[in-house]
């Protein structure tokens, strides 16, 4: 984007609070949003202050002319928002600016917003546990299309970043986000390795994919396929549960089940049972309920806490 240097000056003011905006507004994508689920970069609220304006003026008189200055909105000054103007990821061992020229006060420069991804904190598969994340490079991947097919100029506004993230405890191998951008609006498009939900200890641990591929999913906006891994979820444990595991009767293999707890803890516990019969009936007529997949997931978990509390009862 090319600013003259009147408006430049109001641009060079503001950059680190746009940038600010951005970097926090990366952060909060990685750490709380979910694949295909997107965010809206909050602009900070400034005035420019009379003695401002005077002083700016006073430096510019023949570009501005302007005598009885006023309180202004510094998006109303410049012209542009920050949404407009090319946003330039810059990496933690080689940063420098892409576009800005220095404050040359004759001539018309290029600008752009300059950020640098900040560290997060993301689950580790390998430490498995939350752990802080540090930025190891980054690249605008639209830049050198736009740049061989004149598109540059017209779409400041629309990219797509590669975001290189390691974990500061393991150091393995980095992983990479993809984050478009829409304006002010940036979204997570993707992810490599795929994201992996940290699921409840008390869960068995030879099915909780399931469990984990569910939440991904209904994070993703895939609300039936994720009521189809929780129920998928509970018929293989209690399939493993049942000395005729290939049975074809899901009430056989449910029934055998149940006679296994305690009638104290059948009162007082979700029923798996009841559990994947919602579910099934959620799948049969492709609902997609948003409540029964957190109602489902509540109770799962419920009933395996429980099923710990009372084998550790059962051990004293």
């Amino acid at each position: 984007m090319q600013m003259d240097p009147f408006k430049r000056k109001f641009y060079n003011r503001m950059e680190p609070y746009y940038v600010k905006s951005i970097e926090n507004g990366i952060k909060l994508l990685l750490e709380t949003k979910h694949l295909y689920q997107n965010l809206e970069i909050e602009l900070p609220d400034i005035k420019i202050s009379r003695d401002e304006w005077k002083k700016l003026i006073e430096k510019t008189p023949k570009i501005v002319g302007q005598k009885d200055p006023v309180i202004e909105d510094p998006i109303t000054v410049m012209g542009i928002s920050p949404a407009e103007i090319l946003w330039s990821v810059q990496n933690p061992h080689s940063r420098r600016p892409s576009f800005y020229l220095g404050d040359n006060e004759e001539t018309d420069v290029w600008v752009s917003i300059d950020f640098l991804p900040p560290t997060t904190k993301l689950f580790c598969r390998k430490c498995k546990r939350i752990e802080a994340f540090n930025f190891q490079y980054g690249s605008d991947l639209l830049k050198e299309y736009k740049d061989d097919t004149q598109h540059f100029l017209e779409q400041e506004d629309k990219q797509v970043f590669s975001l290189a993230y390691q974990c500061q405890s393991c150091k393995s191998l980095p992983e990479i986000f993809l984050v478009q951008r829409d304006g002010l609006k940036i979204n997570q498009s993707g992810r490599a390795p795929m994201e992996k939900f940290e699921t409840p200890s008390s869960l068995p641990k030879d099915y909780e994919k399931y469990f984990s591929g569910a939440v991904i999913a209904f994070n993703s906006g895939q609300t039936l396929a994720s009521n189809f891994l929780l129920r998928t979820f509970i018929e293989q444990f209690v399939r493993s549960q049942s000395s005729i595991p290939d049975s074809q009767s899901i009430d056989i293999l449910f029934d055998e089940y149940n006679k296994k707890l305690p009638d104290d803890f059948k009162q007082r516990f979700p029923s798996l049972k009841s559990v994947y019969e919602e579910l099934s009936n959620d799948l049969h007529l492709a609902t997609a309920s948003k409540d029964v997949f957190n109602n489902a997931k509540d109770d799962i978990v419920k009933h395996f806490q429980a099923r710990v509390l009372y084998d550790e009862l059962n051990t004293k």
